[in-house]
């Protein structure tokens, strides 16, 4: 019998592209984003959109996010995917939304302070355009935050930590707050690491698509009860006090609950060491290993 057997080797393998240098991706990002934030104010003072409507600084981040997923595509460094579905972050989003409003309102019965409900007169627009364009600008900021900042963190630090570093970029960039003082600049920053806690405890575990869709939801949810429940608010210390307490106290407290192995929106808990994988914008709930 002949022997057909052949010690030519057979087709090397296709190598895996390598992610993305993290610092490079957090360094592309911040750049653009800060060159967009000044054009997009230009453009809301030329057309004249009141900010009561919608901010357009708020989609700076998202031409961020596009510039990272432009350069490096398929190669935006997120962690492993370990969580799926939507019923129970979605029914979970609710709850924790309706949680920041009762410490809000608990902070002004001990205050004495006192927010109204809004009244859709006083707006400059229809409340179902505000509301959508409510929606638009929460979508904007987690295409950047949840989309890119915040994985691309989670591949080198742990959940915790990598939402801290998250909501302290994304407070600190808010700096027309600063204009109300730096006590009031201060307590929106706490306010921002306070959401950006209850955020990726929501997105943990979750692909970089579904990451942006729930963040941008329960974001939405937010400042919907924020808006609506107490007119916006102020830019008292008192209104601000209020609004870090409330997403702090849910933030860690989901937090909290998610490091004890009983994370509420069903995600990985927050502190298991990440494993490095490509996210993509699309990507609704798979991953791809990059160091396979």
């Amino acid at each position: 019998m002949t022997d057909v057997r052949s010690d030519r080797p057979g087709p090397a393998p296709t190598p895996t592209a390598a992610a993305a240098p993290v610092w490079a991706v957090l360094l592309v990002f911040v750049v653009v984003s800060a060159v967009a934030s000044p054009v997009l104010v230009a453009v809301q003072d030329a057309t004249g959109w009141p900010t009561s409507v919608i901010v357009l600084t708020q989609l700076a981040t998202a031409c961020g996010a596009l510039v990272v997923w432009a350069l490096w595509r398929g190669r935006v460094p997120a962690p492993v995917v370990t969580a799926r579905g939507w019923s129970r972050p979605s029914l979970v989003s609710l709850v924790a939304a309706a949680g920041v409003g009762g410490v809000v309102l608990l902070v002004a019965a001990l205050s004495g302070s006192r927010w109204p409900v809004l009244d859709p007169a006083t707006l400059p627009a229809p409340l179902a355009v505000v509301l959508v364009l409510q929606l638009v600008g929460a979508a904007g900021e987690e295409v950047g935050w949840r989309g890119v900042v915040q994985p691309a963190l989670e591949t080198r630090l742990r959940l915790v930590p990598a939402a801290v570093v998250t909501g302290l970029l994304f407070g600190l960039g808010h700096l027309h707050v600063a204009a109300a003082g730096p006590v009031v600049y201060g307590l929106f920053v706490v306010a921002a690491v306070g959401l950006s806690l209850l955020l990726a405890t929501l997105t943990a575990g979750r692909g970089v698509g579904q990451r942006v869709v729930l963040a941008t939801v329960l974001h939405w949810m937010v400042n919907l009860v924020l808006l609506i429940g107490f007119s916006g608010g102020d830019e008292s210390v008192t209104w601000m006090l209020a609004t870090a307490a409330a997403t702090v106290s849910v933030g860690a407290g989901c937090a909290v609950l998610a490091a004890r192995g009983r994370n509420p929106f069903g995600g990985r808990p927050p502190g298991t060491t990440p494993h490095l994988v490509t996210g993509e914008p699309s990507d609704l709930g798979t991953g791809h290993r990059s160091d396979q």
